[in-house]
C-alpha cells in the first residue's frame, strides 16, 4: 500500500483484534465461516445437478434450433397434471429433428478438443415414451450455481392451448437472442466442471438415497436420516400408507403480515426515510417500509437471498437494494402453482426476476414492483453487493456498487441501460460505505477498515482514478467507521480512535479534527441541514451535536446500555432515526429522548411461544418480550441476565418456562414477570422444555444428557423422575394430551418415548394416543418431511385443530402442508424471507386459522405470516 494512505497493510494484518474493533467485522467472519461450511457441502453433492443440467440446455438448445429452422413435427404439448411437486416434474419434448451440427452454438458447446465434428448429447429416456413422447424427468431445484433452466424443465410454465411456445414468427426476436446467450453462458459454465459420476439424473440435493418403508404387520415406518434408522410408530387406523402417493398442497393463501426485527449490528446504511412518511429498513430477504403515523408495513420481497444494502434515488422514489448471492438448489424452490408463460420475452423476464446470483434491484417504492435488475446472468457480480449509491449532480443517472469480493470491485452504471460504465478495485479491506458527493460531479468517497479513498469517475474514457486519503500525524486510525458531507461540501469522517475529521475533497488532506471525542470509535455521522449541526453517534453510547465549522460541540445525550451503540442516524426525518448495533430502530430529540420503533436484541433469537393474545420472544442475551400481535408493539420486556435458550407457556397461558444457557429453568408469571420457581439441574445448558396440556408436569432437558420431570404445586416444584438413558441432548419434546407420556427428539435423531414418571415405553403403546403438540421432527406427523429434506428440517409445529403442519427449513424457507405429512413428495405452501435457516416456528393456540410466526437463525428476523 502507499505510504501517503496512511495505513500499513503488514500492521494490519499483524496486529490481533482488541475490544475497540468493528463488531460488524467480527460478525462477518463468522458469516464467512458459515458461508464456507456451506459451500464444502454443495460441491460434495453438486455433480449429479451438473449432469441434470447439461441433459437439460442440451434439449433447450435443439428445441430452439428446431423453432429457428421451421415449424416443430408436433402441434401439441403436454398436459400438466395441475400441480407441481416438490421434488420432480415431468417435461415433454416434442419430436423433431435433431440440431445441425454446423450450428455455431453447437459447435460451442460441443464440439470436442482436437476439432472434430460436433457430438449431441443426448438426455435420458424415462419409461413413459409409449404415450407418444419422450419424456425427461428432471428435477425443478434450482443448481448451486442459480442455474436459470428450472423454468425451462417443468411442464407448468407451458401454455396449455395446443401451440408450441415459441412460433416461427418470434423465433429470431430480442428475447430469443437473449434466451440463447443465457443458455450458452450456463451451458459454457457447466463445461468446464469435471463430471465423472453417472448416478440417477433425478436426484435432488436433498433427496434421501434410502426409500422410506411402511409395514402394516406393526404400524411402523421405517427411514433412514443422515445415515441412522428409525422405526416411527403409526396410528393402528392406517391400515396402509403409500409413501409415494400425490398429497395435494393444502388450500390456504399466506402473506406476510408483519415484521419485528430489524438488521443492525452487522451492515451499514441500512435505514432510509421517504417523503411518504415511511422508514425503509431490511431483515432477511424482505425490505420494510414502516410508515410511522400509521404504525403499518408494506413490504418488497422480490430478492431471493440476504438483502445487505439500499439506496435511495435523488427523485425519492425510486430504491435501488442489493442483495448475497445464494449457495443452495432450494434457496427458492417453488412449490405452488406457476402461471403459464406467454411468450419468450415473459420467460426471459422470469428468469431474471428468480435468479439467485448477487444481484441490485432497481424498484417503485410506491407501486413495490421491480423496475430493473443489474447483475442477472449476462452481467453478474463475483460475490454479494455490500454498497450501493445513486449520483446526485446529475439527477441519479448512475449507480455506483461495491461487490463483497476480495477485491471489493467498485463499479459504475448506467442503471436506466443496464450499461457498465467503468469499475475498479476500491480496497484492499471490508468497505464500510460508498458515496458521491453532493457538490463535485464524478467524485465518490469510499472508506472502510483500513481506508479511505476519493475516486474521480472519468467519462470519456470510462476510468475510475483513485487518491488515498493522506493523515498527517502519528494518531493513524485503524479504521474509518463513519463519514458524512458538511453544507460547505467539506467531508466529516469519524474513526475508530474516537476522532472526528474534515477533509478537503480537493487536495485530500485534513482540515480541521477533534480527537478523542468518542472513545471507543466514532460508529456514525449524519449533516442535519435544517440546523447545520453535525451530529455523531459513538461506541460509548453518547449522541452528540457539533459545529460543522470548528468542531464545537454544542449539546449530548447519552442513550440507555440496553440500546446499544448507534450505526446510522437519519436526519433529514420530522424527528431524529438512530439504528443501533442491538438491532434496534429509535425515533426522537435530542431533547426529548428517544422510543423504539422496532425492539431488538444483540444476540439471537432463540426461542418464541405464543399465548391467546400475545407472541414472546427470548434471545441468547438473557431479553425476553412479550409482543401485542395486533398493534406489533411491545407489551412487556425483561432482561434475565442468563441467556435463554427455550421457553414454553402453560395452556393457561399464567406461566413462562425457561430454560438458560446457564444449566438454570424458570418459571415467571406472564402477567407480572415474577420469578416463581428456580432450579439449577446442570452446569451445561438447558436444551428442551415443556409444560404438559394440564400444566400439572414439565420436562426438563439438559445438554449434559438429563431429562427431568417435575410436579408444580401452588407452593413449590417437586422432582418426580430423572432420565439419563440417552446418548445425545434433547433438542424437542411433546405430550400427549392427556399427560399421561412424553416423546422427544435427540440432537442425533434419535426418538424416545417414555411415560410421566421416566420409564421408556414401547412404540406400539404410544400408537394410537394424540399428541397435543407437534414440535418433534421425527414423529409420525413430520417424519416424510425430514426425509425428503434429508436433514434440512429444524423446526415444526402443527395447528389446534391439527390440519395443519408448518416446518422451518435450513435454507431460510417456512413449508406449510396437510397434516400429517404421509408422501416423499408431498405438495407445500412455501414462504420465503428469512436468509438462511428457520430456527423458530410457533402458531397462535386460537388464531393459527389467520396466524404463524417464524424466526430465522442469521439475522434475528421475527415474521408473521397471515393465514387464509
Amino acid at each position: 500500500m502507499s505510504s501517503q494512505s496512511g495505513w500499513s497493510t503488514s500492521s494490519l494484518l499483524s496486529e490481533p483484534l482488541n475490544e475497540e474493533t468493528d463488531d460488524f467485522i467480527l460478525a462477518d467472519n463468522e458469516r464467512l465461516k458459515e458461508r464456507v461450511d456451506e459451500l464444502e457441502k454443495v460441491v460434495s453433492l453438486q455433480r449429479n445437478e451438473i449432469m441434470l443440467l447439461q441433459a437439460s440446455t442440451a434439449d433447450v438448445l435443439r428445441r430452439l434450433q428446431t423453432l429457428e429452422n421451421g415449424p416443430p413435427t408436433t402441434s401439441t404439448l403436454p398436459r400438466s397434471n395441475g400441480r407441481m411437486s416438490s421434488s420432480r416434474s415431468t417435461y415433454a419434448i416434442p419430436a423433431g429433428p435433431l440440431r445441425p451440427p454446423t450450428s455455431p452454438m453447437s459447435r460451442s458447446l460441443y464440439s470436442s478438443s482436437n476439432g472434430g465434428d460436433a457430438q449431441e448429447l443426448t438426455p435420458r429416456r424415462s419409461s413413459t415414451s409409449q404415450r407418444g413422447q419422450d419424456f425427461v424427468n428432471v428435477s425443478i431445484g434450482r443448481s448451486a450455481r442459480g442455474s436459470p433452466l428450472r423454468k425451462w424443465v417443468s411442464n407448468h410454465n407451458v401454455k396449455e392451448n395446443g401451440s408450441p411456445i415459441v412460433s416461427p414468427s418470434v423465433a429470431s426476436t430480442p428475447a430469443v437472442t437473449t434466451l440463447n446467450r443465457i443458455i450458452s453462458r450456463t451451458s459454457s459454465t457447466l463445461s468446464l466442471q469435471s463430471v465423472s459420476s453417472t448416478h440417477n439424473r433425478t436426484t435432488s440435493f436433498r433427496k434421501n438415497s434410502r426409500p422410506p418403508i411402511f409395514l402394516a404387520s406393526s404400524h411402523t415406518l421405517q427411514l433412514t436420516l443422515a445415515n441412522r434408522s428409525l422405526s416411527i410408530p403409526v396410528p393402528t387406523d392406517r391400515e396402509t400408507i403409500d409413501l409415494t402417493a400425490e398429497q395435494e398442497p393444502p388450500d390456504i393463501k399466506a402473506s406476510l403480515k408483519r415484521v419485528y426485527s430489524y438488521r443492525g449490528k452487522d451492515v451499514r446504511a441500512n435505514v432510509k426515510y421517504l417523503p411518504t412518511g415511511e422508514v425503509v429498513f431490511f431483515t432477511g430477504n424482505i425490505i420494510v417500509l414502516h410508515n410511522l403515523e400509521e404504525n403499518t408495513q408494506r413490504f418488497y420481497h422480490e430478492h431471493t437471498c440476504d438483502v445487505k444494502c439500499i439506496a435511495v434515488h435523488p427523485n425519492r422514489v425510486l430504491m435501488a437494494s442489493g442483495q448475497a448471492s445464494c449457495h443452495s438448489n432450494e434457496k427458492v424452490l417453488k412449490t405452488e402453482h406457476v402461471r403459464p408463460v406467454d411468450s419468450p420475452d415473459e420467460l426471459v423476464k422470469q428468469l431474471e426476476n428468480e435468479h439467485t446470483e448477487a444481484h441490485v434491484r432497481i424498484w417503485d417504492s410506491i407501486k413495490l414492483q421491480t423496475v430493473i435488475i443489474i447483475g442477472g446472468f449476462e452481467t453478474g457480480f463475483e460475490k454479494g453487493i455490500c454498497q450501493l449509491s445513486f449520483s446526485t449532480t446529475d439527477v441519479g443517472a448512475i449507480l455506483a456498487c461495491v461487490d463483497e469480493s476480495t477485491k471489493h470491485i467498485l463499479s459504475l452504471w448506467n442503471w436506466d441501460k443496464k450499461k457498465k460504465l467503468a469499475e475498479t478495485k476500491a480496497a484492499n479491506d471490508l468497505v464500510f460505505e460508498c458515496h458521491w458527493h453532493p457538490n463535485y460531479k464524478n467524485q465518490l468517497v469510499v472508506y472502510g477498515r483500513g481506508h479511505l479513498s476519493f475516486f474521480h469517475y472519468d467519462p470519456t474514457n470510462g476510468i475510475l482514478v483513485k487518491s488515498a486519503a493522506i493523515f498527517e500525524g502519528r494518531d493513524k486510525p485503524k479504521t474509518v467507521l463513519s463519514m458524512c458531507f458538511t453544507s460547505t461540501g467539506h467531508v466529516a469522517t469519524g474513526d475508530s480512535n474516537g476522532t472526528i475529521s474534515l477533509w478537503d475533497p480537493k487536495s485530500c488532506r485534513t482540515i480541521k479534527q477533534a480527537h478523542g471525542v468518542h472513545p471507543g470509535g466514532v460508529y456514525a455521522l449524519m449533516m442535519a441541514t435544517k440546523i447545520d449541526r453535525l451530529l455523531s453517534g459513538g461506541k460509548d453510547k453518547v449522541l452528540s451535536e457539533w459545529q460543522p465549522q470548528d468542531l464545537v460541540r454544542t449539546r449530548r445525550f447519552e442513550l440507555a446500555e440496553e440500546r446499544g451503540t448507534p450505526r446510522i442516524i437519519i436526519a433529514d426525518a420530522p424527528k431524529l432515526l438512530i439504528g443501533t448495533s442491538t438491532n434496534t430502530l429509535l425515533i426522537g430529540t435530542l431533547e426529548q429522548g428517544f422510543t423504539s420503533i422496532i425492539e431488538g436484541d444483540a444476540g439471537d433469537v432463540t426461542s418464541l411461544c405464543t399465548t391467546s393474545d400475545c407472541l414472546i420472544t427470548a434471545s441468547s442475551d438473557g431479553n425476553v418480550r412479550s409482543w401485542d400481535t395486533s398493534k406489533g408493539t411491545v407489551n412487556w420486556s425483561r432482561n434475565f441476565l442468563e441467556g435463554v435458550e427455550c421457553m414454553d407457556v402453560d395452556s393457561n397461558n399464567i406461566n413462562l418456562l425457561m430454560g438458560c444457557n446457564g444449566g438454570s429453568w424458570q418459571i415467571v408469571k406472564v402477567s407480572t414477570q415474577e420469578v416463581v420457581e428456580e432450579h439449577r439441574d446442570s452446569t451445561q445448558p438447558v436444551t428442551c422444555v415443556r409444560f404438559s396440556p394440564n400444566g400439572n408436569l414439565f420436562f426438563v432437558a439438559t445438554k449434559q444428557l438429563c431429562g427431568l420431570i417435575y410436579h408444580l404445586h401452588p407452593a413449590s416444584c417437586q422432582q418426580l423422575s430423572r432420565i439419563t438413558n440417552f446418548s445425545s441432548p434433547i433438542i424437542s419434546a411433546d405430550w400427549d394430551s392427556d399427560s399421561q407420556f412424553i416423546r422427544a427428539n435427540s440432537s442425533a435423531n434419535h426418538l424416545y418415548l417414555w411415560n410421566k414418571k421416566g420409564e421408556v415405553v414401547e412404540p406400539k403403546d404410544v400408537q394410537d394416543i394424540n399428541w397435543e403438540t407437534c414440535s418433534c421432527r421425527i414423529s409420525f406427523e413430520a417424519a416424510m418431511v425430514a426425509h425428503s429434506s434429508n436433514g434440512g428440517l429444524t423446526c415444526v409445529t402443527k395447528s389446534s385443530d391439527g390440519k395443519l403442519l408448518a416446518a422451518g427449513i435450513d435454507n431460510g424457507t417456512v413449508r406449510v402442508y396437510t397434516c400429517p405429512v404421509l408422501s416423499q413428495t408431498a405438495g407445500c405452501v412455501e414462504l420465503s424471507g428469512h436468509s438462511n435457516g428457520v430456527n423458530n416456528v410457533a402458531s397462535a393456540p386460537t388464531l393459527f386459522s389467520n396466524t404463524l410466526f417464524s424466526s430465522g437463525s442469521i439475522e434475528n428476523s421475527i415474521l408473521q405470516w397471515n393465514i387464509e
